[in-house]
């Protein structure tokens, strides 16, 4: 009986860890990676973000495999050279602000998520005015 409730207190907190949400981003400009994601927010508005992605998988020599915008949000889907998938989709929040999304690899990857983050921050910022 013991062993049953050990066991299942241990599947209990191994799912809250593995089925949990995104984090709330409490800045701008900031990137927090959780669960083979790396969960993003910028000060600038949907069609910037989505130029600065771009930017960044180009300088990252990524080779794009698909990209969809629209007025609810854009995705880039992209592909290294050694396979792995790259996926970016972007989500307009309130006014000037956009929510993005960094996921690499089957099971995420958070050293190339997070070189990808800081390329797409510094094309944000070589943009004035948007």
């Amino acid at each position: 009986m013991t062993a049953r409730v050990i066991l299942l207190v241990c599947m209990g907190a191994a799912a809250a860890g593995v089925i949990g949400c995104a984090p709330t981003i409490v800045s701008m400009d900031a990137g927090v990676y959780q669960h083979g994601t790396l969960y993003a927010a910028a000060g600038k508005d949907l069609d910037s973000v989505y130029a600065a992605t771009l930017q960044a998988t180009d300088k990252l020599q990524l080779q794009i495999l698909d990209k969809a915008k629209d007025v609810f949000g854009a995705r880039i889907k992209a592909k290294s050279a050694d396979g792995e998938l790259v996926v970016v989709k972007m989500q307009p929040a309130e006014e000037k602000r956009t929510e993005y999304e960094i996921h690499i690899g089957a099971f995420g990857n958070e050293d190339r998520s997070r070189r990808l983050f800081t390329e797409i921050t510094n094309a944000l910022g070589a943009m004035k005015g948007k």
